[in-house]
Formats: structure tokens, sequence, C-alpha cells
């Protein structure tokens, strides 16, 4: 990915950020298969998301050579935007990563996070 992407995602997510509670991360993963659910979770542990204190963290993982991407949240991100917020946004999401515009998927679900933090945990 080239470094005016990575920026852009950077952006996106101060954007997606800014006036909440809730944190974002994303991970590129070179594999060529993997679990993308599972590596997910994997990940939110690993860098301590599982951590934040408000627990509305979301990871974003996207593995373009197994051409698979996930997008997890914590606890009480899941309990506010529910089950149908998830498939919704994995959906509309999937045809970026199906045409390998990992960068444009990418800030397309940060976006998306970034309204459900705003309609949901807002700080005051």
């Amino acid at each position: 990915m080239r470094r005016s992407e990575r920026a852009a995602i950077a952006r996106a997510i101060a954007q997606a950020e800014d006036g909440t509670s809730g944190r974002i991360a994303v991970r590129i993963v070179p594999d060529a298969t993997l679990d993308a659910i599972e590596r997910a979770k994997h990940e939110f542990g690993r860098i301590g998301l599982h951590r934040h204190d408000r627990a509305n963290a979301a990871l974003i993982l996207v593995a373009p050579k197994a051409r698979s991407f996930a997008v997890i949240g914590d606890r009480a991100l899941h309990e506010r935007v529910g089950d149908e917020f998830w498939s919704e946004l994995v959906r509309a999401s999937r045809p970026y990563f199906a045409r390998g515009e990992v960068p444009e998927g990418v800030i397309h679900v940060v976006g998306r996070l970034g309204e459900a933090f705003k309609a949901h945990f807002a700080c005051d």
C-alpha cells in the first residue's frame, strides 16, 4: 500500500474517532490463506483493543491475497449497533475488496464506524 493511501486511511480514522470515545485499528495482512474472523479476534487482543475503557473499539482486518476481510467490534459497540449493522457493513464493503480496492474499502468501513461512534459514543 502506498504512503498516500496509508495517509488517507489515517485521516479517515482520525475523522471517525473525532469527538467520540471510539477507537479504530486497521491491519492489512499478507497471508494468502486464513480465517479472517479468527485472525481479527487474535489481532484485537494482541494489540490491546479489548482494554479500551469504553469497550467500543473496532478492528478492520484485510488479507488481500486471501481475498478476505473482517470487521469486529468490542462489546459496547456491538450492543449499541446490533447484528444487522455488521451484516450491512460487510455487504456494503465486500465489493470494494472484491475489486482489490483495499484503501477505498477500508475508508468506507471506517466512515461507517465513525457514524456509529458519533451516534452512540459522542463525547460530552
